[in-house]
């Protein structure tokens, strides 16, 4: 097998993944999006506030929109990352954070949050077509 230039493969994969947690902030569903593969094979498996969710890309689609017009901020610290080469076109990356959602009725919900995105280099960019994700409330301490 080639060599594979690790390095430049990360930097290419955090461009995708920085417009991905700058939408989660921004609340925008649609440029958040923009980044995952709308294919038959893509899987959104959740486990948010103890809600199971297995959804397609339209389900996850549906519900992300759905989610952000009732949210009125959000913000996510991503407290660890690890990038891991696969090859010179997929990527699994990991982030483990917290944040803090704030609906536009409701109280301000703090939470841990563990992510696992594959990345796949598809025509020229690097699109999400895995997610499994977990939410859980942030215990007071």
């Amino acid at each position: 097998m080639p060599e594979i230039n690790r390095d430049a493969i990360i930097e290419a994969v955090k461009k995708p993944i920085n417009r991905i947690f700058e939408a989660l902030e921004k609340i925008d569903a649609d440029t958040l999006l923009e980044n995952y593969h709308n294919h038959a094979e893509f899987r959104s498996v959740a486990l948010v506030f103890e809600q199971i969710l297995n959804l397609t890309y339209e389900e996850f689609s549906v519900a992300m929109k759905g989610a952000y017009e009732t949210v009125k901020e959000q913000k996510m610290i991503r407290e660890t990352e690890f990038f891991n080469v696969l090859s010179e076109t997929k990527v699994l990356y990991n982030t483990t954070g917290t944040g803090c959602q704030i609906p536009k009725e409701g109280e301000r919900m703090d939470f841990i949050v563990i992510v696992t995105l594959i990345l796949s280099l598809i025509e020229g960019e690097w699109k999400v077509i895995h997610e499994t994700e977990a939410v859980i409330p942030k215990k007071e301490e």
